[in-house]
C-alpha cells in the first residue's frame, strides 16, 4: 500500500475578506479538488491572526503522491493562485507541503462534510 498524501498551502489575506475568500474557494478551488482523481477530501482552514490579518490553509487529502503529479502534472509543488486574485493576497508560501500518512484509517480522522 502506498502513503497517503497529505497536502497544504497557506497564505495570508486581510481578515476583511475572509468570507469573500472563503465563497471563492469554496465555489471553485475546493471544487477542482474534489473533482480530481484521487483526491478523497479538501477544505479550507482559517485563523484570525489578530493584527487584521487572517491566515487560510488549503489542504487536501490524496491516495497517493502519484494521483497529485497527474492532477498537477510539472507543477504539483506549485500552489494554482489565480492571477485575478493574487494581488488580495497578503502574502503566501512559494510552494505546496506534501505530508505521507501511512496510517491506513487517515481519511476517518478528516470530518466527512469537508469536500
Amino acid at each position: 500500500m502506498t502513503d497517503q498524501i497529505l497536502r497544504a498551502f497557506t497564505f495570508w489575506i486581510r481578515t476583511k475578506l475572509r468570507d469573500e475568500c472563503r465563497a471563492y474557494l469554496e465555489s471553485t478551488k475546493l471544487k477542482e479538488l474534489a473533482q480530481a482523481p484521487g483526491c478523497r477530501r479538501s477544505a479550507a482552514l482559517f485563523r484570525n491572526l489578530g493584527d487584521g490579518t487572517t491566515e487560510v490553509v488549503v489542504i487536501s487529502l490524496w491516495q497517493s503522491i502519484d494521483c497529485i503529479r497527474a492532477a498537477f502534472a510539472e507543477d504539483f509543488q506549485q500552489p494554482g493562485i489565480d492571477s485575478a486574485v493574487r494581488h488580495k493576497l497578503f502574502d503566501r508560501e512559494p510552494t505546496v507541503r506534501h505530508y505521507a500518512i501511512n496510517d491506513g484509517d487517515a481519511l476517518a480522522l478528516v470530518p466527512p462534510d469537508w469536500h
